[in-house]
């Protein structure tokens, strides 16, 4: 019977298997796309490789389909906020939604080769107005990242926000977009429409996600779209829904996800399951656009989102420190390097996410307490000198999120650096599924910072993707993702403009790792990837160090997505194994 639901699951592939309509003039062949797929079922790059273009280059993580539909769009002469948005969209539609959602949130940093002006878009979560006790709101579930489920029971509908991706994506093709948007998407609603090949990791989420997704209706649809079968390896999934919405999406920009006939059934599932949504929430949502945060590193100017993002802020302020703290060797080469940059990265996320504990450190060091003073050569010298001393406290732990991220240099030079999330681990726990579109649950994970804002008001992202220039001209943009996304943004970063070797070397070592749980406790570092010698020499230096197994380092390490251009002109990414992220020149 097995062998027989198998044999016709080939066969539906096959019958599915026709040309799909890309972005460009051309269509996929059968060849291609089925060679796409075969990647993405691979999960991660199967080799080192470098793409270089002359012209135009997509880096992007979770999916291979997606880079290549966004580089489809280079070559139709899309620019870089066009590539951006194909891509960004067939990340969600690849994933199943399950990382990364059409009703999550959106972070951009934009260089336009026109003015030679960098531009940063705020497309994150609003509060809802009728939600008056924040700290109230259900927990949502961490396991997945602390193997320890607390109490999230309560009203699911509370830990819901209102969405900007769309929204964000709206408003960065407007802007910058010279494609339609119905080109954009078409990829994105062929395979709604025709099915997303399931693969191992998604394949394997759905049993994980099985017990959240089955407390609704909606929930019970989505995890077996037949009725009978959860979703599973050697499936195509097709949303007919999705594919209808994504449909009107393409012909009516963001209309339909916030005042539309999606937007009524959000609020009204919302509420239902004991929320405060309403149509004029929805209705009111408008994306943030202002100048980027900028730091000079030495002849490099590097730029991330602005206040209140905390982590554009923490990120240079990481950058300013270990800039005077000047390590001679790479960290993983060194451990007095690492000692110096691992104590450095605890500080800014500290800086970042303890403003209690901010203050009262930057007391410690006689300066000002908001973000600009973090980043003046004083502070970076008077940190990167008592580094020891000013972290001799502790701290509390720091949630983390699932995102995807997409950089994307075109061939006129404009820069696009884009993070989306949907801040919730598989899906949400709440079971909520509107119109073939889980609802995240984040408002579970941003109590503390729903209370430091007005009621509707937006929420402070904790995304930031990053450009750098020299003498006014692009050199790389950096998107990174993950818990770890901090950590994995500053080392790329800093090792590239210290110039520490090869892109892809520095892209493949070993990871910095948040300790969520305790960020003063020990050092978490990927069992294997150091010497002996080498962590007993952190040790002795004072510092305790835990090797963790394979799969613990690889939920909590960030996962980074960058392109260069190179002084020649030319666009450089890279794949590496064991690293979800993929690039592709045009």
């Amino acid at each position: 019977m097995n062998s027989l639901r198998h044999l016709l699951v080939s066969v539906i592939a096959l019958a599915l298997a026709m040309p799909m309509p890309a972005a460009g003039q051309s269509a996929w062949t059968l060849a291609d796309r089925q060679s796409l797929e075969r990647r993405e079922a691979a999960i991660w790059p199967t080799e080192t490789r470098t793409a270089r273009s002359a012209t135009g280059l997509v880096s992007a993580t979770a999916s291979p389909v997606a880079a290549s539909i966004g580089t489809d769009v280079l070559r139709s002469g899309g620019t870089a906020a066009d590539a951006a948005v194909a891509t960004a969209f067939a990340q969600v539609t690849m994933m199943l939604g399950a990382n990364v959602s059409f009703a999550g949130v959106a972070q951009l940093l934009y260089y336009d080769a026109r003015t030679g002006q960098v531009h940063a878009m705020d497309a994150g979560w609003n509060g809802w107005r009728n939600e008056r006790s924040p700290k109230a709101i259900p927990a949502t579930d961490l396991s997945l990242l602390t193997g320890t489920r607390g109490d999230t029971s309560g009203a699911a509908g509370r830990k819901t926000l209102v969405p900007g991706f769309v929204a964000g994506m709206a408003a960065m093709h407007r802007r910058f977009g010279r494609l339609s948007f119905r080109q954009l998407l078409a990829p994105s609603i062929w395979y709604a429409r025709h099915g997303v090949p399931v693969t191992p990791l998604t394949g394997a989420y759905f049993p994980i996600a099985a017990p959240q997704l089955s407390q609704t209706p909606a929930g019970r649809h989505f995890l077996m779209p037949d009725g009978v079968h959860v979703a599973a390896l050697g499936d195509r999934y097709a949303s007919p829904e999705l594919a209808r919405l994504l449909d009107q999406i393409a012909a009516h920009g963001a209309a339909p996800m916030y005042r539309g006939r999606w937007a009524q059934a959000f609020v009204a599932a919302v509420n239902a399951a004991g929320g405060a949504a309403t149509m004029a929430d929805m209705a009111a949502y408008r994306v943030r656009w202002a100048a980027p945060l900028r730091i000079a590193i030495g002849d490099v100017e590097v730029m991330a989102p602005p206040p209140p993002d905390a982590t554009g802020c923490a990120m240079l302020t990481a950058l300013n420190v270990l800039h005077h703290a000047a390590p001679e060797q790479p960290y993983w080469q060194d451990p007095q390097a690492f000692r110096t940059t691992a104590l450095t990265l605890r500080l800014a996320t500290i800086l970042g996410w303890s403003p209690a504990m901010g203050e009262v450190l930057q007391r410690h060091l006689g300066s000002g307490g908001d973000c600009a003073a973090r980043l003046q050569p004083g502070f970076g010298a008077a940190a990167a000198s008592r580094l020891d001393e000013l972290l001799a406290a502790p701290a509390p732990p720091v949630a983390g999120h699932h995102s995807a991220a997409v950089v994307v240099i075109d061939r006129w030079g404009n820069i696009a650096a884009l993070v989306h999330s949907s801040n919730t681990p598989l899906w949400g726990d709440t079971g909520l599924v509107v119109q073939g579109v889980p609802i995240p649950a984040p408002a579970g994970l941003y109590r503390d910072a729903l209370t430091r804002i007005s009621p509707g008001g937006r929420v402070p992202s904790d995304m930031a993707p990053l450009i750098a220039l020299r003498s006014g001209k692009p050199l790389f943009g950096v998107a990174a993702i993950g818990s770890s996304l901090l950590q994995e943004t500053v080392r790329v970063t800093a090792g590239l403009i210290q110039r520490r070797g090869r892109l892809d070397d520095l892209v493949a070592a070993p990871p910095l790792l948040l300790n969520y749980q305790q960020i003063f406790g020990e050092e978490l570092v990927p069992a294997g990837r150091y010497p002996p010698a080498f962590l007993d020499q952190l040790r002795a230096a004072g510092m305790p160090v835990r090797e963790v197994d394979k799969l613990q380092a690889q939920t909590l390490k960030g996962t980074v997505a960058v392109a260069m251009l190179q002084p020649d002109g030319s666009r450089e990414g890279v794949e590496v194994p064991q690293i979800l992220a993929f690039a592709q020149g045009e």
